[in-house]
């Protein structure tokens, strides 16, 4: 009993001592979830997307095909999955034809969404990685209407990258790439995760949701110091040094 005691009193002394809990008591607080609703074994698929990496008969190449955005495997460090190296697409994106995929959810039930997090790390060159893009979404069908509720800069670093907004109902996310680091050939993107918006029925619930982030958002500040980048990169100042030239380089054919 008092072993019990003492964590919880740890545990929200903690939580007191980084502002975390100011009001938890109220049920209209909100907060990001930590269950990531996109992943294929929580239900989230693929419904559409502008195009993926073919091979020279014309078929999708399974490393790079789209469903390895939601399937949970991550390239780290030396470490690649041998069955997915990410999604590439079949050609390069620019404003006018971007790149794009949509995203449904279980049981394609609308959800209160305000976080999305994009892993930019595929087996490519980073210069294939994404760089601009705009999230949208839709309430209605996969032809829209889209509202866009957040566009960014993916850094062209191997961290995962979290983005929020308010929350929005979301029956179907819509991920437009504009631009990539340099290269003419395609781009590249690792892993998509997006999470629901959760209002706390009470004290334990919010408590329990904010520690949940808490985890998420130390994660963060460590790849951030040890990488040198923004602890939140959609906030990092705009100007980026371009490269000289674009890169042409294929992909080996064994790919």
């Amino acid at each position: 009993m008092f072993r019990g005691l003492t964590v919880v009193i740890a545990v929200g002394s903690i939580v007191s001592a980084l502002g975390m809990v100011a009001t938890v008591s109220s049920a209209d607080q909100f907060t990001a979830g930590a269950t990531n609703i996109a992943l294929a074994t929580n239900g989230g698929r693929v419904v559409a997307f502008s195009s993926q990496e073919l091979d020279a008969n014309g078929q999708p190449v399974d490393q790079w095909q789209i469903g390895n955005l939601i399937d949970g495997k991550r390239i780290v460090g030396s470490a690649i999955p041998a069955d997915s190296y990410g999604w590439s697409s079949n050609s390069a994106p620019s404003p006018t034809e971007p790149e794009w995929f949509i995203l449904a959810f279980k049981d394609d039930r609308t959800r209160l969404i305000s976080r999305v997090r994009l892993d930019p790390v595929t087996e490519d060159a980073s210069w294939r990685w994404v760089k601009n893009f705009s999230i949208q979404v839709s309430s209605t069908t996969t032809d829209g209407p889209w509202v866009e509720v957040k566009s960014g800069l993916l850094l062209d670093k191997p961290i995962v990258q979290t983005f929020d907004f308010p929350p929005v109902e979301c029956r179907y996310l819509k991920l437009v790439i504009t631009s990539n680091w340099g290269s003419d050939r395609s781009v590249s993107l690792g892993e998509i995760e997006v999470y629901e918006t959760i209002a706390g029925s009470d004290t334990l619930d919010q408590l329990i949701l904010q520690l949940e982030n808490l985890l998420q958002d130390l994660k963060r500040y460590r790849d951030s110091v040890r990488y040198n980048q923004p602890l939140r990169p959609e906030l990092a100042p705009a100007a980026v040094t371009e490269p000289a030239a674009m890169a042409t380089e294929d992909k080996p054919a064994n790919e």
